[in-house]
């Protein structure tokens, strides 16, 4: 019961730090277990007066269990009548729906789905809009039917999605017996990830080496550990001779190398890496609630409040530009590069 005290204890907190008024709002998101029991309890506790949550059998837990994890920390918060466990569309009432999270069981949110929905309604990715993957949401209808579209600001000041990412580093260096006192890390991957784990680690003593440009092939490893934060560009950064920027034959079996996430092949290699399930290019094998539930608890009512703000501009009649600068100004918000999504 603990858990849920401090899932409770961060949903509350979170919700006063980004002021989340769903009052009256109908949602629709996932029901999942683990720490992304929240979303739908998040809504219900900002006023949300329907909570639709979709969820189905997964390799995270089956349905009865999903239940059970939600429906327990609801009623912590007193808040399980206003949330509807679901687990097909024809249970839900589109037309009703104000906002529609992309989160993990709705994708894809496909013509078919986006069809049911009011025009009113407005989708929110959950995410920064670089990381959009094809296929995950169908924009073009999205934009036809003027349902719009925003993704979260992960560096708005009240986020510190960057900053989990290096801890999760320096849990696993010390976890693995990596002190900064007998090794060095090197840090391989996009800017973005790269610039606050370097930070991080450096602050808490380490030797630090960073690669952010792939033009010229590593041929040698000078250290104990490396570390893959490639979330930007589809580069095989660990794999076969001549076809990565790091021959995985040069590493050597003494070494450990961190993946958070990156397109590697770690097909019979030699030296140790963690963790041992590793997601493909697109993903992090490690999301950032692993070193602390308020990660994703933060993330998803930041998503909420994204949300809450597009539905803000639509009832002011805000359009383009104007829609724009009104939700990156005042919410923690981004817009897709593309124009007409704005």
């Amino acid at each position: 019961m603990s858990k849920y005290k401090r899932l409770k204890k961060g949903i509350i907190k979170s919700i006063e730090k980004f002021n989340l008024n769903l009052s009256e709002r109908v949602v629709l998101t996932e029901a999942a277990t683990g720490n992304y029991v929240v979303t739908p309890i998040i809504a219900a506790v900002a006023g949300a007066k329907k909570v639709y949550a979709f969820t189905k059998n997964s390799e995270y837990g089956s349905i009865e269990e999903v239940r059970r994890q939600t429906y327990t920390l609801a009623e912590m918060l007193d808040v399980k009548k206003r949330i509807l466990i679901v687990t097909s569309f024809e249970e839900i009432d589109f037309s009703d729906v104000d906002i529609v999270t992309n989160t993990g069981f709705l994708r894809p949110l496909n013509k078919n789905l986006i069809d049911k929905l009011s025009p009113k309604c407005v989708i929110s990715l959950m995410y920064e809009p670089w990381e959009f993957r094809k296929g995950e949401i169908d924009l073009e209808t999205c934009y036809e039917k003027g349902i719009k579209v925003y993704g979260i600001n992960e560096s708005d000041e009240r986020l510190r999605t960057m900053e989990y990412i290096g801890f999760i580093v320096l849990y696993f260096l010390l976890d693995n017996k990596y002190s900064p006192f007998s090794s060095n890390v090197l840090l391989v991957g996009c800017e973005k990830f790269v610039a606050p784990v370097f930070k991080i680690l450096t602050k808490n003593g380490y030797e630090v080496e960073s690669i952010t440009d792939y033009n010229i092939p590593l041929y040698s490893i000078d250290h104990d550990v490396i570390v893959i934060l490639e979330h930007q560009r589809n580069i095989l950064i660990i794999g076969e001779k001549e076809k990565a920027f790091i021959d995985k034959e040069k590493i050597d079996e003494n070494n450990l190398v961190i993946h958070i996430c990156g397109n590697v092949d770690f097909e019979n290699v030699k030296f140790r890496y963690v963790p041992q399930k590793i997601k493909p290019f697109g993903y992090m094998s490690i999301t950032t609630d692993f070193i602390d539930p308020q990660a994703v608890i933060d993330l998803h009512t930041a998503g909420l409040k994204v949300a809450e703000g597009m539905l803000k501009a639509n009832e002011l009649g805000l359009k383009g530009l104007e829609y724009k600068l009104f939700m990156e100004k005042n919410y923690p918000a981004l817009a897709f590069e593309d124009v007409k999504l704005w």
